[in-house]
């Protein structure tokens, strides 16, 4: 899924970035509060890890400023700062978990997955439906018993379809998630990934799991 990141220590920003992108997330960096605030409120992300010491705003003015604005995309507050006054307040300005540094990279992760599951109604690390189970905490996937190999943005495209069971995403919708903001991406290359998810899971045949609504998108039915 796509994170987006506030931090302004350039280093740890990217070791997390990097950390998380091999770990199969998408992640966008900004290093101000402005800036953040500016990109949470213009792009869709999954979760965004905010730093409360920023320049220009600092994070409790991140939170609360895109909370009163209605985005609700879950929060996690990654700070030096340890006073249980800074934990309370930057869950009184709308953040949904907190975790001060310095931290252990396995935690974040650890809680980063229970911060989707939480945002997706999802109450284990494992989802099924019908034939399919992913496992998100290692990403593997396994269909009629058997074990599946899926690339990182394959197994994104597919993570995405299932954690939005019933309901038809678009092209544009995959994109916003899988890819970073502002990224461009040929025409028909959603197209190919979905053709691939397919002749893995079921060999293209008339029942495939992920259908075609044309004209609109894609769905993955629970039924």
């Amino acid at each position: 899924m796509k994170l987006l990141l506030i931090e302004d220590d350039t280093n740890l920003a990217k070791v997390i970035t990097s950390g998380l992108e091999e770990n199969g997330y998408v992640v966008n960096w900004e290093s101000d509060g402005k800036l953040g605030a500016e990109m949470a409120l213009a792009y869709t992300f999954d979760v965004i890890i905010l730093d409360i010491m920023l320049p220009e705003i600092n994070g409790f003015s991140v939170c609360k400023k895109i909370r009163t604005e209605g985005n609700q995309t879950p929060v996690i507050m990654l700070t030096a700062r340890y006073q249980e006054d800074d934990r309370v307040r930057g869950l009184d300005c709308g953040a949904d978990d907190y975790l001060v540094k310095p931290f252990s990279f396995p935690e974040l992760l650890a809680r980063l997955r229970a911060l989707l599951r939480r945002a997706n109604n999802q109450h284990s690390p494992s989802i099924k439906l019908r034939k399919l189970t992913l496992n998100t905490v290692d990403r593997r996937v396994f269909y009629d018993d058997k074990e599946i190999e899926f690339t990182a943005k394959e197994y994104g495209i597919l993570e995405y379809l299932v954690l939005n069971k019933n309901c038809i995403i678009t092209k544009n919708m995959i994109e916003e998630h899988i890819w970073e903001s502002e990224s461009d991406i040929f025409s028909n290359v959603i197209e190919v990934l979905i053709s691939r998810i397919r002749k893995k899971l079921d060999n293209n045949n008339k029942n495939s799991l992920i259908k075609t609504v044309k004209g609109l998108g894609y769905i993955i039915e629970d039924k």
